[in-house]
């Protein structure tokens, strides 16, 4: 288990979080690699945590939940 606040417990945290806001949002993975033209695998791999998205794609990912990445990753770093 990640260190808590390592950027390990962070990222799996802002995984989650993103992974609850589409769930939140009644949006399917594959409407939401649509929305901003992303594979569904992208957006599975992000929710799974199966690596180290870029920048971009957690952006578009953000933006298509219409949800500011900033304020994930501040919910992300205090998350327990």
């Amino acid at each position: 288990m990640p260190k808590e606040n390592s950027p390990e417990a962070i990222c799996a945290n802002m995984r989650r979080l993103l992974r609850e806001e589409r769930i939140r949002a009644q949006t399917s993975m594959l409407r939401l690699a649509e929305k901003f033209g992303l594979s569904v695998a992208m957006i599975s791999y992000v929710e799974r945590g199966a690596g180290n998205p870029t920048l971009d794609t957690l952006l578009r990912i953000a933006n298509a939940l219409d949800v500011d990445l900033w304020r994930v990753i501040k919910r992300a770093s205090i998350a327990r």
